[in-house]
């Protein structure tokens, strides 16, 4: 089974993670690398959507509140259990915001992006 799926709509990345997947260190840099790719040098924003996802290790929670490879991140859940899960990224030093409808997190990226722009990764 495959964690995660990414893709790229104009200057917006996303991340789909498959539902049960448990987000491990590994996992997450692949994900990442991913990403970055698809970033092609830009640092862009995030939409993430982790619905009906296992967990997220502590390690992993650590290092994705340190990443600063993203604009800005929404992440996007379906209730009460994901907003838990997503509660991670009080610490994170990327803007996060989560949300329970796509679309609504897609506009916040874009307004956010229209806002500050996109520079050069780092």
């Amino acid at each position: 089974m495959d964690q995660f799926v990414v893709g790229r709509d104009g200057d917006v990345l996303f991340l789909r993670w498959a539902p049960g997947a448990r987000i491990t260190h590994a996992v997450a840099v692949e994900a990442a690398t991913a990403l970055r790719h698809l970033s092609e040098g830009q640092i862009l924003p995030l939409v993430v959507v982790m619905r009906g996802i296992d967990g997220v290790t502590l390690k992993t929670r650590l290092e994705m509140n340190s990443y600063q490879g993203f604009s800005v991140v929404a992440l996007v859940g379906d209730g009460p259990v994901d907003e838990v899960l997503a509660g991670f990224a009080h610490g994170a030093l990327t803007p996060t915001r989560y949300f329970t409808e796509e679309e609504s997190a897609r506009s916040w990226v874009e307004g956010w992006s229209d806002s500050v722009g996109t520079g050069p990764a780092a």
